[in-house]
């Protein structure tokens, strides 16, 4: 935790950046934002990544070359989902 004078000076840090550069300051809200809004898709990136993972290990246990395959695709496929919602693409 920070103490109140850490706090103050925070405050005092960001009143400072706000009034020399709004743009800047701005550029961060607008980063922070979107990410609260775009957890939906965080969560579908990992559904597909699950249900891909949980399609891999059946097909491994079956001896299932292309359920694998096309699992491992899915794997892939979430993964890019996650860095989208990640970077907020």
């Amino acid at each position: 935790m920070l103490s109140e004078a850490e706090r103050r000076k925070l405050s005092e840090i960001e009143s400072y950046l706000g009034a020399e550069d709004p743009a800047f300051v701005q550029r961060f809200d607008d980063r922070a934002r979107p990410q609260l809004k775009s957890g939906r898709r965080g969560r579908v990136a990992l559904l597909v990544v699950t249900v891909a993972t949980t399609v891999a290990c059946v097909g491994l246990a079956v001896g299932s070359v292309g359920s694998v395959l096309v699992a491992l695709i899915g794997i892939g496929v979430g993964a890019g989902l996650w860095v989208m919602h990640r970077l907020d693409l």
